[in-house]
């Protein structure tokens, strides 16, 4: 072996090192921050006074974060596919955090166990740190608070 050889080996192990790191930073850049407030979370402080931020002060949160979107990437095969989750407010109480959705009419939501599951469980799965998360329905006036609970806890 030569040492023209031995330039062209180190040539493609460094190439090899560039790319597998360029891949671990977007991956890692691409994942969405764990849910710890004062620890990588922004929190959005310009919203509106609504009703819904009304009901829920009235109900004793403090609202800390208006609105909210969550990047997320999915790997299918060798394609990469985008989409995003949205948060409508993030909510404190006796120092635990809370997700807030509204009520949407064209997404309502079917009261289920399955139900709950499909519109909530991503949000639940992807900031374990929060007590849970609360659901807005603005015509009712109501807050249902959802939470994830373990077997021992029922």
């Amino acid at each position: 072996m030569g040492a023209g050889s031995d330039k062209w080996l180190m040539v493609i192990i460094a190439l090899l090192v560039v790319i597998l790191l360029w891949r671990s930073v977007t991956s890692w850049l691409s994942r969405p921050a764990p849910f710890r407030p004062g620890h990588g979370f922004e929190v959005n402080d310009q919203f509106e006074r609504t009703a819904a931020v009304e009901l829920l002060e009235r109900s004793g949160y403090e609202v800390v974060s208006g609105k909210l979107k969550i990047p997320l990437t999915f790997q299918c095969s060798e394609e990469l596919l985008y989409s995003r989750l949205y948060i409508d407010y993030v909510a404190c109480r006796d120092g635990q955090y809370y997700l807030v959705k509204e009520s949407r009419s064209r997404q309502a939501v079917e009261w289920t166990g399955s139900g709950v599951r499909n519109a909530f469980l991503p949000f639940l799965l992807l900031y374990p740190d929060c007590e849970g998360m609360l659901y807005i329905d603005s015509e009712m006036s109501e807050i249902r608070k959802i939470r994830l609970v373990s077997e021992e806890e029922y």
